[in-house]
């Protein structure tokens, strides 16, 4: 299905008069001229009158989205009505249908899947609109608005209307790309690195299996995001370098965040030593996989049952990243390296790191200690 071929609709004008000639659209627009629009359909070469030229991209995106859902095998409710009635009009219902199908057929994990459905449905829930071309920017603005009405935090009104920007740009609404200008978006408050202390790593590992105790190594040695983890494979540990390569996975249909999430990072001798032997029992290409073999969807569940045995609070997989960015810090690696082995774009996020550490390092300390001389001391002090 993915393979099928979506036929081109070219622009064309007809000949007025007694001859019934067609003719290439030219590139100044005519605005006497009557447009149609040329595409195959079942290896037959198929017409349709648009009009005046005013109308001609409108009508040539919703033919290409019509062709497009039938490429993918999809039926639009909307083209079963009479060709009397002129091109179809795709209702949002059926572009949202598609669009998930679309994500499953492109093998997205079911995680990703089922997050869209829900931001998806929110969004359908409060658009009154029927058809994707009845969409405008105001619709977006107002959305935004009734999710902050709804008490969802800034994170999560940005994340919702992420996805259903994306959700219109693959639905070829190219104007909707500039939907919201940068200060219509949602703030996001930057937030400070949040490491574990060395006393909460070991009450961590003190209550965990083989399996978990690995599993936390390995967050805290590589960096590596929580699905960078959960899709990671045998065959990307290079036992001779000793380095991890985090790279796209087609077959699980995932991918880095970013374009600097590709990377190796090196790991310690005493980790792949015992990821090595982890191997020798392992039954699946998966390094960390579920308990049927697949992907891990839960290790944050499994975090946080292990953060209530050892009495250990705030416990997230980032926090284990922010661990080894500042353990990286402490040791006096430069912000570049470290960056690229976070898989991060810039630096900016790394002086981040820098400065949270400053603020609680010894030096910090000392500075803050050294403004007692201004006391008269514990014992001068007078109670009331």
């Amino acid at each position: 299905m993915a393979n099928c071929r979506i036929p081109n609709v070219l622009v064309y004008v007809r000949e007025k008069g007694g001859k019934r000639s067609f003719y290439e659209a030219p590139s100044i627009p005519d605005l006497s001229a009557c447009y149609w629009l040329r595409y195959e359909k079942d290896g037959r070469q198929s017409w349709q009158r648009v009009g005046d030229y005013d109308s001609v991209q409108r009508e040539k995106l919703l033919l290409e989205r019509r062709l497009s859902a039938e490429a993918q095998g999809f039926i639009l409710p909307e083209d079963k009505a009479s060709d009397k009635l002129g091109p179809a009009r795709i209702a949002i219902r059926a572009a949202v249908d598609a669009y998930l199908e679309s994500l499953r057929i492109k093998s997205r994990p079911t995680r990703t899947i089922t997050a869209k459905t829900y931001e998806l449905g929110l969004f359908r829930g409060f658009c009154k609109k029927t058809y994707m071309d009845e969409i405008v920017s105001r619709d977006m603005l107002e959305f935004r608005d009734h999710q902050r009405a709804e008490r969802y935090a800034e994170r999560t009104v940005y994340n919702h209307l992420m996805t259903v920007t994306t959700f219109l740009k693959k639905n070829g609404l190219y104007k909707i790309t500039g939907l919201l200008e940068a200060e219509d978006w949602p703030e996001l408050a930057v937030t400070d690195p949040d490491p574990y202390t060395e006393e909460e790593i070991r009450s961590l590992l003190t209550v965990a299996n083989d399996f978990q105790q690995l599993l936390i190594r390995f967050f805290v040695s590589s960096g590596c995001r929580e699905q960078e983890v959960a899709h990671l494979e045998w065959s990307d540990l290079d036992w001779i370098r000793k380095t991890v390569w985090i790279h796209a996975k087609p077959q699980f249909g995932w991918k880095p965040k970013t374009a600097a999430g590709t990377r190796r990072v090196p790991l310690s001798d005493a980790l792949m030593a015992d990821l090595k032997t982890w191997q020798t029992r392992a039954a699946c290409p998966i390094v960390f996989p579920s308990k049927i073999g697949g992907i891990q969807g839960h290790f944050l569940r499994m975090f946080k049952e292990l953060g209530k045995r050892a009495e250990v609070s705030r416990v997230k997989c980032h926090r284990f990243r922010d661990t080894f960015i500042t353990d990286l810090l402490r040791a006096g690696v430069d912000l570049v390296t470290i960056a690229k082995w976070a898989g991060h774009e810039n630096l900016d996020t790394m002086k981040l790191y820098a400065a949270t550490l400053r603020d609680s390092d010894e030096a910090a300390r000392a500075a803050a200690n050294r403004q007692e001389r201004y006391t008269l001391g514990p014992q001068l002090i007078r109670t009331a």
